[in-house]
């Protein structure tokens, strides 16, 4: 089930992916791992109430998963206003697996949207380091640029651009900051 749902959304069909993990819920309701993959896919969907359910789910049989630890953290950091909740949850995930690019940069990036940045800068600076995405370059350069480092900042997003000029995230936050890519 999980392979046809990570195959069926690499296709770009995103309903029928999320059909097949629901399928796969119906027949093995206990297995945490199909309901943090459909985490992800609600959250992409923006269902967000539906990837948090999940994610509890996940946390409510398995309460040091890391990644999931992150993954809700990250969820209510970036999209919701319960931004302290997800730094505790964040903070948990940190402390399990104090090296993982995802992590790093999750706590990068609620320091910057708690206005602690100089902080976001040195964890989405070891993030980006191990894992130079996107992603992490458009939070990377957003924390450079509103501590002040704008060179710095648009150095990491034009090599982001020079890797994947077309990437979403990286371009919604270049245009949100009034940014020419």
């Amino acid at each position: 089930y999980m392979v046809e749902a990570d195959t069926l959304l690499k296709s770009g069909d995103v309903s029928r992916s999320l059909a097949a993990l629901n399928d796969a819920i119906q027949k093995y309701p206990e297995q945490a791992d199909l309901y943090f993959a459909r985490s992800l896919l609600q959250e992409q969907l923006g269902n967000i109430q539906a990837a948090e359910t999940d994610l509890r789910f996940v946390l409510a049989r398995q309460p040091e998963n890391a990644d999931a630890l992150n993954a809700l953290g990250y969820t209510l950091v970036d999209r919701t206003p319960r931004a302290e909740e997800g730094y505790v949850l964040i903070q948990k995930a940190h402390k399990l697996a104090p090296n993982d690019s995802f992590i790093l940069d999750s706590m990068g990036w609620v320091l910057f949207r708690t206005g602690r940045y100089t902080e976001s800068v040195q964890y989405l600076s070891r993030a980006y380091g191990k894992f130079p995405d996107p992603e992490v370059a458009a939070h990377l350069g957003e924390a450079l640029w509103f501590k002040g480092d704008k060179d710095g900042a648009m150095a990491v997003w034009q090599g982001a651009l020079l890797r994947e000029p077309g990437h979403p995230i990286l371009l919604d936050t270049l245009d949100r900051l009034g940014i020419d890519a």
